[in-house]
């Protein structure tokens, strides 16, 4: 994705309003309140402001694609040390995961989400209010449809810039490598 930084960009990453690449325009999310894995209140738009963020949605209760997608973003979170910014820039690059099962994913199942994957300090989880989750799935999936109940969850990762816009939609279970790509072409640009 070094290309999402010179603007030059590949066929593969054009995406319009759900496909996976490049989202055009970018998107910001509704500024939600979030409880992180240790019980502090948190907006999301400060959370994603003066970062790099690649973000997920799971549910700590899954049993199915959840386990998956922390698998790579423990492969992820390995490679962090390697992906660099211009050394003008200090860019926080952080992983986030996003439970969309208030009702289950407190900050207890949080936690233990992320020690299950050896999550390290750049790597956090939180839960929005119930009636926030479908407004969120929408709009980082960017469907105009109706998206079903949480065993059907997207397994997408959603990258965001420093100004907490949504720039880049993967594909169900990207790589790892694209990832990673995608999150150093953003600290780079």
């Amino acid at each position: 994705m070094a290309a999402l930084a010179s603007g030059v960009t590949p066929s593969f990453a054009h995406a319009q309003h759900g496909g996976p690449g490049l989202v055009t325009p970018p998107v910001r999310l509704d500024d939600v309140w979030l409880v992180d894995q240790t019980g502090k209140n948190r907006r999301l738009n400060d959370w994603l402001r003066g970062g790099i963020t690649a973000l997920q949605t799971v549910y700590t209760g899954c049993g199915t694609v959840c386990p998956l997608q922390g698998a790579l973003f423990s492969a992820v979170q390995e490679r962090l040390p390697g992906i660099r910014a211009p050394r003008r820039v200090q860019l926080q690059l952080q992983l986030l995961s996003i439970g969309i099962d208030p009702l289950s994913d407190s900050p207890a199942a949080l936690r233990a989400w992320l020690a299950r994957f050896e999550a390290g300090p750049a790597w956090n989880a939180a839960t929005p209010a119930l009636a926030d989750v479908d407004q969120m799935r929408v709009t980082l999936s960017g469907s105009k449809t109706p998206l079903g109940n949480l065993a059907d969850h997207s397994t997408q990762v959603y990258c965001f810039d420093a100004g907490a816009t949504l720039r880049w939609r993967s594909a169900d279970l990207p790589r790892v490598a694209d990832v990673c790509e995608v999150l150093g072409a953003l600290a780079r640009a």
